[in-house]
């Protein structure tokens, strides 16, 4: 009895994560437009960079188009934010995304003519990272609409799972294209799953658009429901830390410790198939499991990131290192869901979007002047002490927020949504708002 009971409770978690995708057509379409999106993407990973080094340029180069497309989509953020709850969210995402396949044909036609200079694809780049930065705000507040209260934990999941798994594995097909076929042909696969993408996401019947006030007015409308609520600003100035501290310790101290003492390029690969499979591994676990104190979670499960710059201080071997960044990224991936799920329950669905840009340029914002701090952190700590003391902020960010009530005592409630699939505005005010009730992870 106990087995049979045991193996319906399993069979019960299975129903329910993929609830979602059963009997919901509308979010099935959202659901395999994500994919398809991501699927290019990672395929066409290296493409760019192949480009511009079969141009002539070098590290500095590439760089410079990436750096040049991230610049673009932080400035952007908050606009966006705003225009995602202005605007019908289905039509600006088709919007986007038939924009975005346009531009990227653009850089494949330039590629394969031979005209593909420097300048040319960091700014459709840009205008590409300008383009996604009003994509992902409305995905936010749209989901909303398209699944029931009770279900979007696991709609959160599915994205991600679906995601990660994608970008881990597409690298890796996409470099065959490159290498068989060229990064034209790369690039042009890329610009077809955004197109893909734009024709599944016209099939969802668009939810209205509310009232517009003005612009500014409802710019700032975000801005101050992001300030004044507890549990959202305190775990924004963790992550914040979080965040800054992963960026040095991940991808520069710790890319340049593993290269240099480890074994080199191999050893990365390693390492960065350790973060993805942490990915997948974490999205199957909130597929699976939907925890009340979310708040706590979406904090506290952060915590691992500290592991691997700490692992890596003390000099550990490849492999745990690997298990360290892994253990991190399923970390991530279940703070993510958690996140998202508290923003789509907790905060009005007419300025989710707003709220969720001005968290994302809170987050990462920061990041880019850390790069600052690497050489003369290097040059006073050595790399192995800046891998500690990332590891050390790391976890502060990770844990200090746990000591506001307002994390602490915030929980995901599980009831029915209203008829309409719309959050009560009343309801989810008086969530955010409170002082002792009631963080972001993308």
């Amino acid at each position: 009895m106990a087995v049979a009971a045991e193996q319906m409770s399993v069979g019960g978690r299975v129903r329910d994560a993929v609830a979602p995708l059963r009997g919901n057509p509308r979010y099935r379409r959202y659901w395999l437009a994500g994919v398809a999106s991501s699927a290019g993407t990672a395929m066409a990973t290296g493409a760019v960079a192949a480009a511009v080094l079969g141009q002539g340029g070098g590290a500095g180069a590439v760089a410079m188009v990436f750096f040049g497309q991230m610049l673009a989509g932080v400035l952007v953020l908050p606009v966006a934010g705003a225009l995602a709850d202005r605007w019908p969210r289905v039509r600006l995402i088709v919007a986007v995304e038939l924009t975005t396949g346009v531009l990227v044909a653009a850089q494949a036609g330039l590629i394969a003519a031979g005209h593909a200079r420097v300048l040319y694809l960091s700014l459709i780049a840009a205008a590409v990272a300008v383009a996604s930065a009003f994509a992902q705000p409305a995905r936010v507040g749209l989901l909303t609409h398209l699944v029931p209260d009770r279900h979007r934990p696991q709609a959160n999941a599915l994205n991600r799972l679906t995601h990660y798994a994608v970008i881990t594995a597409g690298p890796a097909l996409g470099g065959l294209v490159v290498a068989t076929a060229g990064p034209a042909t790369g690039i042009g696969i890329n610009a077809a799953s955004f197109l893909a993408s734009g024709l599944l996401m016209l099939r969802i019947p668009a939810p209205p658009a509310p009232a517009p006030a003005g612009f500014v007015d409802e710019l700032a409308q975000g801005w101050r429901l992001v300030v004044c609520t507890p549990w959202i600003v305190w775990s924004l100035a963790g992550s914040t830390v979080v965040v800054s501290g992963w960026t040095v310790a991940y991808g520069i101290a710790g890319a340049t410790y593993v290269q240099t003492r480890l074994g080199g390029p191999a050893a990365w690969g390693l390492v960065a198939s350790g973060l993805g499979a942490g990915m997948v591994a974490g999205a199957a676990i909130a597929l699976v499991w939907t925890p009340r104190r979310a708040a706590v979670v979406s904090n506290a499960a952060t915590l691992p990131m500290a592991l691997p710059g700490a692992c890596m201080a003390a000099a550990a071997p490849l492999p745990v290192i690997v298990g360290a960044v892994a253990v991190a990224a399923a970390g991530v991936s279940v703070a993510a869901v958690a996140w998202r799920s508290l923003i789509q329950q907790r905060i009005p669905e007419h300025v989710q979007g707003r709220v969720s840009a001005w968290v994302t340029l809170g987050e990462i914002g920061v990041a880019p002047l850390s790069y600052l701090l690497v050489a003369p952190a290097t040059a006073a700590l050595g790399l192995r002490g800046t891998l500690a003391a990332c590891a050390a902020l790391i976890a502060l960010g990770s844990t200090a927020p746990l000591l506001h009530r307002s994390i602490r005592t915030l929980r995901l409630q599980r009831n029915e949504p209203e008829p309409t699939g719309k959050v009560s505005h009343g309801a989810a005010a008086a969530g955010a708002s409170q002082p002792s009730g009631d963080h972001a992870r993308r």
